[in-house]
């Protein structure tokens, strides 16, 4: 057997219209899915060209299919998601992102060389943001 990807990752949300609203219209994400599976909605967002996505899971309807419960569950909207994402000019994200009123720190360079920003979303879930500063350095 071999794992060949990861295709999904859950971030529970609160609210999965206005987690919905959030990704697609803050994030520039695009709804993959949006339907109504087993007695609760099931929605997936992603980057336009990524095969991964998000899953904005209502922590009650995880009742329905999971064993974790959902106090469990709850209990993970507005943490540190663990996930990081990149741009290519994480500058212009940066100013395009807060233009659009999305909470987000300043990039500043990392202990590991890299530079990164961290961007909240409606919740308060938290994920890194990770990329190039735009400028050749030498």
């Amino acid at each position: 057997m071999t794992i060949n990807e990861i295709e999904g990752i859950m971030i529970m949300v609160s609210d999965q219209q206005r987690a919905l609203d959030f990704y697609t219209q803050k994030l520039g994400f695009t709804k993959k899915v949006d339907t109504d599976v087993a007695k609760f909605r099931w929605i997936v967002v992603g980057p336009k060209d990524s095969d991964t996505v998000i899953s904005l899971v209502d922590p009650a309807s995880m009742k329905e299919w999971s064993k974790d419960s959902v106090d469990n569950a709850e209990k993970k909207i507005g943490t540190q998601t663990g996930i990081w994402f990149f741009t290519k000019n994480i500058d212009e994200a940066y100013n395009e992102l807060k233009s659009k009123g999305v909470e987000i720190t300043k990039p500043e360079k990392q202990v590991w060389g890299g530079i990164m920003s961290t961007v909240y979303d409606q919740d308060e879930n938290s994920f890194g943001l990770v990329g190039d500063s735009g400028k050749n350095e030498n």
